[in-house]
């Protein structure tokens, strides 16, 4: 979602820029890009650099391997809203209206945007207030849709779009409601609410419409999602709330089955979530119905709450199923224009890295005070920047995120696939490597570090030395194939190759950086890790048995004032605890059991609170509520979190959140359940199962398991002592780590 946070407001004109060939000249190897914001450097070409013979040092080298590829692109975008195309479209001259389209979608004039993602009606950046495509008056409704229509678009909407497909005929169009029409939700208004059981027909009749309006006027969509941001309600501006549930059976029952009679799937396709990135069961549950996933082509991600690993998580459960990054917006919050880029390009770099197959901003332009809103976000920040000067005569600027995208879709081709690269981290360089189809090589990177950087550029049995300033960012292009083998652990990520009955060929891609991800359980000297796609389940092959809560106390480190501890131990869903404010590493929450029991499974439940629940957790088991030693158990976090482990004793447990939110951590209800005795339940059939195994870097070892089935298949674990069975969705990849305790 968009926040409403403060800032300062970034300098809209910047530098201007002659972009050159993509190919190399001036006789040297490779070409280079250069953004230095400080120094007033945009996409600003600089001398080339060369190739050297041999094996570069081993630190601060970024090791790239073409021979090992990934997602094909679409490309990078953002959205022309109401608000971004009444600007482009009536503010600006057709003079200045058709230079700053060239410059926007042109290839060869410009930097070549191709990917559109456009608002169905009014978002919370539009001119005249609310639309939809079929309002009636309050109390009214049109079942049969006698009064759709898109003659509001057809004014300076679709001639845009248009003439950005005739600037770039490869452009991908995608389409999101942020809202239905308001007879059509429980609060009869486009704001706030949630879609009427009766309405599902209807809409999905709406979406036909639409597909079929737009492609009459010569403006086919390649995308659509459900609806913006399900799981946030705005007060000020349309929006529908809609749970994963929720949307699994609009989707398996109603608009999936409605596209299809009306042969329109086979042109456009439905991406599922477009929402944040700290929900990733979301998604996941469309995918494991078998009768929903066939309609759900993909993911739509957005940046404002959770980690962009998460793109990787949801692939490596889900290989079949691409992602896109469809959202993310600069604006005031980020600082000053050196740290709106750096906000830019980052996201440029690493959700492709994360396997988005296209990356779209928010607006496409606004004015000069982050306008016109609609009741949404006054600090947002545009691709360009259109106002009038002191005469009155409207013109345009580009901001820093028309050079963050440049930096990729200039020189990054449609059709160009991600390959193989290491990054040097966090506060250091970061990169993303790319194959065009013509065979020449893009390198996208940037200095996340507060000082100058050289690194060197391993490609193959060549390399090259390079260097950034603080925040700067640089694309450094070159043909040529690569001569010799890349060295696999300095890339340090392995694929793991399955095969579908079509001959397609999924890869599970795994690195280091994912292992925080996990689910781990202590097991001996062991860290056992494991993931867990929506749809699955894990555990003990005994079920557990629920242990009572008489005599159970509870207390926390933080609570909310009205929303004590207690709270969780009432029997109603709908109360909580709740920290009261934003989670910190730390916060923690715990039960005292009464009496030493002997545990295997704690579950804390936030369904109901949306995205209150812990980012990354430990939980720790104790006899005196005093000495806690190591933890037991600890991953990620989501909203119903059930941990379980090999049995311990104990009097207490303790969870305790790892990361940042501004979210405040929530438990409605808890409860802890005792190993389980008697027959263990039949684990059913494995058939349909490949299993591929590696090696870390780090000497973590790897196992993936692939159902290749059109069924979900089951399988046991041993865990210690214990028997454990695994039920896997069809297409879903179960991951399983060990690695020794620390």
């Amino acid at each position: 979602m968009i926040r409403r946070l403060a800032g300062v407001l970034l300098a809209g004109a910047l530098a201007s820029t002659a972009f050159g060939a993509t190919s190399t000249a001036g006789g040297h190897d490779i070409s280079v890009w250069l953004t230095d914001v400080p120094n007033q450097l945009y996409l600003s070409k600089q001398a080339g650099l060369d190739w050297r013979n041999g094996k570069a040092p081993a630190a601060q080298t970024i090791h790239i391997d073409e021979r090992r590829t990934y997602q094909s692109m679409i490309g990078f975008g953002a959205s022309f809203t109401d608000s971004s195309a009444w600007l482009v479209g009536t503010r600006l001259d057709k003079a200045q209206r058709d230079k700053v389209m060239r410059e926007l979608f042109s290839p060869r004039d410009g930097i070549g945007l191709s990917f559109v993602r456009q608002p169905m009606g009014a978002s919370d950046f539009a001119v005249n207030g609310n639309y939809s495509y079929d309002d009636m008056p309050a109390g009214q409704t049109d079942p049969t849709l006698a009064h759709f229509s898109i003659d509001y678009d057809k004014p300076y909407i679709i001639p845009l779009l248009k003439q950005a497909e005739r600037l770039n005929p490869k452009l991908t169009l995608m389409a999101s409601p942020w809202s239905p029409p308001g007879w059509m939700k429980t609060t009869d208004s486009m704001i706030g609410g949630n879609l009427k059981p009766e309405a599902q027909q209807p809409l999905a009749d709406y979406f036909s419409k639409f597909l079929k309006a737009y492609k009459r006027e010569g403006v086919p969509v390649d995308f659509i999602s459900v609806n913006n941001e399900p799981l946030y309600q705005p007060p000020g501006y349309p929006g529908l709330g809609m749970s994963a549930e929720q949307a699994n059976v609009f989707i398996r029952d109603y608009l999936g089955p409605t596209l299809k009679k009306r042969g329109q799937l086979s042109s456009t396709k439905l991406l599922g979530y477009d929402h944040n990135w700290d929900v990733v069961t979301y998604p996941e549950t469309l995918y494991a119905d078998p009768q929903t996933s066939p309609y759900v082509y993909g993911t739509a991600w957005h940046c404002y709450g959770g980690d962009v690993r998460a793109q990787s998580m949801s692939h490596n459960s889900y290989p079949n199923k691409p992602a896109y990054h469809t959202e993310c917006s600069g604006g005031e919050w980020e600082g000053d224009a050196a740290a709106g880029f750096r906000g830019g390009i980052g996201l440029v770099v690493n959700s492709t890295r994360d396997w988005a197959k296209g990356v779209v901003r928010w607006n496409m332009a606004l004015d000069q005070n982050n306008g016109p809103t609609n009741g949404g976000c006054p600090t947002c920040r545009g691709i360009v920047t259109v106002a009038p000067d002191a005469s009155g005569k409207w013109g345009y600027t580009k901001t820093v995120d028309y050079y963050a995208l440049g930096h990729a879709s200039k020189f990054v081709r449609v059709g160009a696939k991600r390959i193989a690269s290491n990054t040097l981290g966090a506060e250091n360089v970061q990169d993303v490597a790319f194959v065009n189809p013509d065979g020449s090589k893009v390198l996208i990177a940037y200095n996340a570090g507060t000082t100058a950087r050289s690194f060197n550029v391993q490609f193959g049995s060549r390399w090259f030395t390079a260097s950034l300033p603080a925040g700067g960012a640089a694309t450094y292009t070159w043909s040529g194939s690569q001569r010799g083998a890349a060295d696999a652990s300095a890339i340090g990520s392995v694929d793991l190759f399955f095969r579908n009955a079509d001959g397609s060929r999924p890869v599970v891609s795994y690195d280091t950086g994912l292992l925080a991800f996990n689910d781990e359980i202590r097991v001996g000297s062991s860290w056992v890790g494991s993931t867990l796609p929506g749809g699955a389940s894990f555990g003990p092959s005994v079920p557990a048995v629920p242990l009572s809560r008489d005599g159970w106390t509870v207390s926390a480190s933080a609570s909310a004032a009205d929303e004590p501890a207690a709270r969780v131990l009432d029997g109603d869903q709908a109360t909580r605890w709740s920290t009261g404010r934003g989670m910190e590493p730390g916060d923690w929450f715990q039960v005292d059991l009464g009496a030493t029991k002997t545990v295997s499974e704690f579950t804390i439940d936030a369904t109901g609170s949306g995205g209150d629940f812990p980012r990354g957790y430990e939980l720790f088991a104790s006899d005196d509520g005093v000495t806690w030693g190591q933890p037991i158990a600890r991953g990620g976090g989501r909203t119903k979190l059930s941990v379980q482990f090999p049995a311990v004793s104990a009097r207490y447990l303790r969870i305790v959140n790892q990361g940042s939110a501004g979210s405040w951590w929530s438990i409605h209800e808890l409860s802890a359940s005792a190993p389980g005795t008697g027959t263990a339940v039949a684990s059913g059939s494995s058939r349909g199962l490949q299993e591929r195994s590696a090696t870390l870097s780090d000497g973590t070892k790897l196992l993936a398991i692939y159902n290749a089935g059109k069924k979900p298949a089951t399988f046991d674990r041993q865990l210690g002592t214990s028997t454990w069975t695994y039920r896997l969705p069809a297409s879903a990849v179960a991951i399983f780590t060990e690695r020794a305790t620390s």
